[in-house]
């Protein structure tokens, strides 16, 4: 099963911000709700627990423990060796991604396709063909031309 993730379930550092004047109360009960949150969530990092912090850009309040919760991140994962084996995964994930562009962009540019290309999307804007069969039609055009 394939499991879209959001921005909150890759985090390795959360900054509540705005944590002054009015807004520091509400700013605690925001990052202890992530807190509470990110302790719910599968780990990202064997050498490595989010973390979430408050700063205000407004009175430099923070300012320093998010810096220190950044070292102490890039340390960690530094001595683990995870951030090498996340870079070597990327690699592969840019390659693919060059892949497909590169792909892709072959298929719209081939001179078949590109004449059935409208024609078809028209059909199957008006709905009188599935996206799928024009698909299986337009890639017939792109390997059989």
């Amino acid at each position: 099963m394939w499991y879209q993730e959001g921005i909150i379930e890759r985090a390795d550092l959360v900054v509540v911000t705005k944590s002054d004047g009015d807004l520091v109360v509400p700013a605690r009960r925001i990052q202890a709700e992530y807190t509470s949150a990110l302790k719910l969530l599968r780990r990202q990092s064997k050498s490595w627990n989010p973390r979430v912090v408050r700063a205000s850009s407004y009175t430099s309040e923070g300012i320093p423990e998010v810096w220190a919760k950044m070292e102490s991140y890039r340390d960690t994962i530094l001595s683990s060796g995870e951030l090498q084996a996340r870079r070597r995964a990327q690699q592969k994930v840019w390659m693919w991604s060059l892949i497909q562009e590169s792909v892709l962009s072959h298929f719209q540019m081939h001179p078949a396709v590109r004449e059935a290309l409208p024609a078809l999307e028209e059909r199957v804007t008006r709905g009188a063909i599935s996206p799928g069969l024009a698909a299986d039609l337009l890639l017939k055009t792109f390997t059989t031309s």
